[in-house]
């Protein structure tokens, strides 16, 4: 499974490269929206894991570039504002799944594997 995370947090960017890369999966960053889109451009991952509020380029702007683009991938959206604007209630319209933080890495491989197991990892893998 080749996944891209895309989060300007570089703390966070680690903790998920370190616990996704340790339960086998092959793994990706970019630090914003923008360096996602064009990594999307050029490559294909079966899941996208993105914040929703960054500088440059939010997480909902690589969302809306993936579904309007029809980019075969699963979508899962993180964010620690949703107490104020309800960001992750808005990612909804573009991500399979959302997650806020702080979050247990726990949390974080079970919405993974289950997107694992969704149409949309199939997909993405029949088109690679």
């Amino acid at each position: 499974m080749k996944i891209l995370v895309v989060d300007d947090d570089d703390f966070i960017r680690t903790v998920l490269l370190k616990t996704l890369i340790s339960a086998g999966y092959d793994v990706e960053e970019s630090p914003n929206g923008a360096h996602a889109i064009d990594r999307l451009k050029t490559n294909k991952y079966n899941l996208v894991i993105t914040d929703v509020v960054m500088p440059e380029q939010s997480g909902i702007s690589v969302g809306e570039y993936i579904r309007k683009n029809e980019i075969q991938t699963a979508v899962l959206a993180i964010s620690a504002y949703n107490k104020e604007g309800d960001m992750l209630d808005f990612a909804e319209y573009f991500a399979d799944e959302t997650l806020e933080k702080p979050f247990e890495k726990s949390q974080l491989l079970k919405i993974v594997s289950r997107l694992c197991q969704t149409g949309n990892i199939t997909n993405a893998l029949e088109n690679m």
